[in-house]
């Protein structure tokens, strides 16, 4: 490795390490996972031109350094860097045999040869595997349904109908991806329509079906229990729910998904528009994005310290983790109105009503439906924030 490579690789690993000292940022890294998309050619970080790319991470700071390549990897002089990497090259060559199979169209694939238990858990940690109406919205239905087929070694063990989902999970997202055809903004744009108006139609027909239970057994004895209906059992199943939702569960239910065609519609259209408020983001420069970011914390907690103390041990939580906890040690009623304020609900329906839902279940027992509803708000407007968070 020349000077000017070695110099180049060094200042772009200190600019994100928490150590200015290389001796010591270099072991602040570790984890190495191979990027790949079937068309290779990019430009390592140091800036030399490679055909396979890989990243590390940041154990301290959480942040993620991509693209960078074999030889820069082993520029960080780490055994369990470089084991790793081993690892990560033995993959890439069961991925470029995958990848050359997925562009004959003709190919099929032929059992353990073709993916293996490795190759397949490589797939799920890259997203290879979507969420779709097909598989009930959990792309691990078909993760698993890969692994339990290839685990017999043979493709053809499978029955008829695993056969047509797995075809289709390889022609529809795991081809695509692997050969970088895959368009993720139109895919997150359809996912949100279909996810919407599926939950929204099994809701509307559930509703339906205990009105309907409702006027019956006002002319039943006192105590009698009828049947659930399909409507109800499928509404059930799918949030795993076993027990029928209170007046107050369903008003909040209608607050935060929405009772009509309007607010449906309102909801299919968010998805786009959280893309476009990313790429915004992501587009400006890092250094004034983080001095705003720092003047807008100091001022908006200049009287709560305890709330941004709070607010730094949920980042830090959330990096080291990736999980969000709904608790006092994180949360706080002023926390929630700084993340208001930030316009973080402002793709919900009534962003004020979920800041209310929030302050009324922090610190409090919430039931099934409500733990599925505060995941839901968490993942979709607090988890999008927190990644963007650059203190």
């Amino acid at each position: 490795m020349s000077i000017a490579v070695r110099k180049s690789l060094e200042k772009a690993v200190l600019g994100a390490s928490e150590s200015d000292d290389w001796e010591l940022a270099r072991q602040e890294w570790s984890h190495v996972s191979l990027i790949f998309n079937g068309l290779g050619g990019s430009n390592c970080v140091c800036g030399k031109a490679i055909k396979y790319a890989y990243e590390l991470l940041n154990q301290k700071t959480g942040r993620r350094l991509f693209p960078i390549g074999s030889d820069c990897v082993r520029h960080f002089c780490n055994v369990d860097l470089e084991s790793e990497l081993e690892e990560q090259e033995r993959l890439l060559k069961k991925l470029n045999h995958l990848t050359k199979k997925l562009e004959q169209q003709t190919s099929r694939l032929s059992g353990i040869k073709d993916l293996d238990e490795s190759l397949l858990h490589w797939l799920w940690q890259k997203g290879a595997f979507k969420a779709e109406k097909g598989n009930g919205f959990k792309a691990e239905k078909d993760y698993q349904l890969f692994l339990e087929v290839f685990k017999g070694g043979s493709w053809a063990k499978a029955t008829p109908d695993k056969r047509a989902r797995m075809d289709k999970v390889l022609d529809q997202f795991i081809k695509p991806f692997l050969l970088g055809r895959f368009d993720e903004e139109v895919y997150l744009v359809q996912l949100g329509k279909e996810k919407i108006e599926f939950e929204q139609e099994l809701r509307e027909k559930a509703e339906l079906e205990r009105q309907k239970k409702e006027k019956v057994l006002a002319d039943l004895p006192q105590g009698f229990r009828l049947a659930l209906g399909p409507a109800e059992k499928a509404y059930r199943t799918y949030f795993a729910w076993d027990k029928d939702l209170t007046k107050e569960e369903r008003r909040w239910e209608e607050t935060l998904y929405g009772k009509n065609q309007n607010e449906r519609l309102f909801k299919t259209q968010q998805v786009q528009k959280e893309i476009q408020k990313g790429k915004r983001i992501d587009a400006q420069d890092y250094a004034e994005r983080k001095q705003k970011q720092v003047w807008l914390v100091n001022s908006s907690f200049r009287a709560f310290p305890d709330d941004k103390a709070r607010l730094g041990r949920l980042v830090a939580y959330f990096r080291r983790t990736g999980e969000i906890p709904f608790q006092r040690d994180f949360f706080s009623e002023s926390l929630i109105d700084f993340f208001f304020k930030m316009k973080v609900f402002e793709f919900e329906i009534h962003p004020e009503s979920v800041v209310t839902f929030l302050k009324m279940k922090l610190g409090t027992p919430v039931s099934h439906m409500e733990k599925i509803w505060l995941y839901d708000i968490l993942e979709k407007d607090i988890k999008p924030f927190l990644e963007r968070f650059v203190l």
